[in-house]
């Protein structure tokens, strides 16, 4: 996948400093100059990254050119009172890393710059020479030495060995260097780490609290119905990122917790189940001093993993009738990953949903693929809904779980995966560790691919409804389009270039059209009706493309 993070990295730099970096110097248009506004334009993402400074300010920062002295930016970010020295590197294909040679200039060059040796720079670092001297001298100002490139792989070991040199020499006396590295992972990270928000700290108050120490630290204890519904003001949905699920609507058990708040908000602490809370670090704070009756806690990075239609029913019920919502009392617990490992996070949040029935799909929340296609459609600007929620909306920029499953089954071509779907979907969920589940969602599969496939679903399932409206179809023949539309689909994708849906430099658009499609289902459907009507004529039509082995007779018949 890294050449597609690579593409993604560099529209998204591309974006940001397209008419910002000077590239004056950098002579005529072409591959090299290219090369060069790309790497230029990572070292000011870096330090935009890293320090939150402004766009245009660290575009100033610049200083790649001849005599960098192997330096392409210098940015002081006084909030910080950090000096930003740093060396980028644009690598095309995603593989490799800068090599040991360019590593030691860059360090000769960080050396000379502290040593204030302004005669081995060029004149871009030397427009800054008062503001450098001035940090230089400053005992209060700190540096980050920032190496970033877009390789996959880490530092070389003599690489990072020059650097970790540096870093103590540097330190000797005090604290004063660090050293950041952002490969292409970092880098690709950074990116989808600004679509899910930045993560969720909060102080909390717990009364009547208690501790578990072992296996795992967790706090339990009542909190205020207030708080929640602030939660849910500030963060809504961001938090249950971790959950299973989002808001599923109106349930039954949604209906009961209004109706508890309405009339008996006091009861409320014994009528509900509560929220679990899992959260990166909990420190418990000074007030409330070493008595149980009332604690405070820091935690950081939480999420509710059980419990978000609580949340939700008490968020809202808060902007109506706040004084009734004053007097309820939530069970909580909240429980540290600090120390544990990544499976318990997984193991919590599964065996935790209890409170609405949990569907197959659910789990899927759980899988590192989905995870990863997620974000890196996210990164195009493409929302990928894998979470079971209330409202989702498919658009040209939005689709959900269930159309990806259905367009990755019918692209497939294999008839136990596109039968399955049309007989119970669910079952292609049940165990995301395994088939059928892993030939739809595995890391060969892009997030190009996907997108392309679901968008070319779309355009199939719009033909099969023209078909029918045009041609007026009923009875038998209006049967064998309706229940054989997954059929239909399966033939339609093997007669596309599926293997280019993939790559970024496919013109999707220019190759499969809405024309193309339609002729294709026109097609498809007179042979589907052709093997039917010969083969099959007694079989009842919904029952039979339910049915795996004729299905996969009909289909090789009319591959045939």
């Amino acid at each position: 996948m890294s050449i597609i993070h690579v593409n993604q990295i560099k529209n998204h730099i591309s974006r940001l400093f397209g008419e910002k970096i000077d590239m004056s110097d950098a002579g005529p248009m072409g591959v090299d100059y290219d090369n060069q506004f790309l790497s230029r334009s990572l070292a000011a993402y870096a330090i935009h990254y890293l320090s939150g400074a402004d766009l245009a300010n660290v575009a100033k920062s610049i200083t790649d050119g001849s005599d960098d002295n192997g330096i392409d930016a210098i940015f002081f970010h006084e909030p910080e009172k950090r000096l930003y020295i740093v060396q980028s590197k644009w690598i095309h294909d995603g593989s490799s890393e800068p090599s040991n040679g360019d590593m030691k200039k860059f360090i000769g060059g960080v050396k000379d710059l502290f040593n204030m040796r302004f005669e081995r720079f060029n004149k871009k670092v030397n427009a800054n020479k008062s503001l450098f001297i001035q940090v230089l001298n400053d005992p209060q100002s700190t540096y980050n030495v920032v190496v970033v490139y877009t390789g996959i792989n880490t530092l070389a070991h003599h690489s990072q060995r020059d650097l970790d040199d540096l870093r103590d020499e540097m330190n000797d006396a005090s604290e004063l260097l660090v050293i950041t590295t952002l490969n292409q992972s970092a880098l690709h990270s950074s990116l989808t780490a600004r679509l899910a928000g930045e993560p969720i700290n909060v102080e909390l108050g717990i009364k009547s609290w208690g501790k578990v120490e072992t296996p795992h630290v967790a706090f339990y204890g009542q909190v205020a119905a207030p708080v929640i519904a602030d939660w849910w003001s500030t963060y809504g949905d961001r938090l249950f990122a971790r959950n299973l699920r989002s808001l599923l609507g109106d349930t039954d058990v949604n209906t009961e917790m209004r109706l508890t708040l309405q009339e008996s908000p006091e009861n409320f602490w014994y009528f509900n189940n509560g929220i679990t809370i899992i959260a990166n670090k909990i420190t418990k704070t000074m007030a409330g001093g070493g008595g149980t009756d009332f604690g405070t806690f820091h935690c950081e990075n939480i999420s509710v993993v059980n419990g978000a239609q609580t949340v939700s029913t008490i968020g809202r019920y808060h902007t109506k009738a706040p004084e009734k919502v004053s007097q309820a009392l939530i069970p909580l617990r909240i429980i540290s990953l600090e120390k544990a490992d990544s499976q318990l996070q997984i193991s919590i949040t599964k065996t935790n949903n209890r409170q609405n029935r949990i569907d197959n799909r659910d789990f899927v929340t759980l899988d590192p693929e989905q995870t990863r296609l997620r974000a890196e459609l996210g990164v195009e600007g493409i929302m990928y809904h894998v979470i079971r929620s209330e409202a989702v909306a498919r658009t040209d920029k939005s689709f959900d779980l269930v159309e990806a499953t259905t367009s990755l089954a019918c692209a497939s071509g294999k008839p136990n995966l596109f039968v399955q779907l049309k007989r119970e979907i669910g079952k292609l969920w049940e165990d995301i560790t395994r088939a059928p589940y892993k030939e739809l969602f595995n890391p060969t599969v892009n997030s190009f691919f996907l997108w392309r496939s679901v968008q070319t679903q779309r355009l199939i399932d719009k033909s099969i409804d023209q078909i029918m409206e045009t041609n007026d179809l009923s009875g038998r023949d209006l049967s064998i389009v309706v229940h054989g539309n997954r059929m239909i689909s399966a033939i339609v994708f093997k007669t596309l270039p599926l293997k280019r849906l993939g790559s970024p430099e496919f013109d999707f658009a220019s190759n499969v059209t809405p024309s193309q499609v339609l002729e294709s289902v026109q097609n498809t459907y007179t042979k589907l009706k052709v093997v039917v009507d010969e083969s099959y004529s007694n079989a009842i039509i919904p029952t039979l493309f339910k049915n795996m082995s004729k299905c996969s007779d009909i289909y090789t018949k009319i591959e045939k």
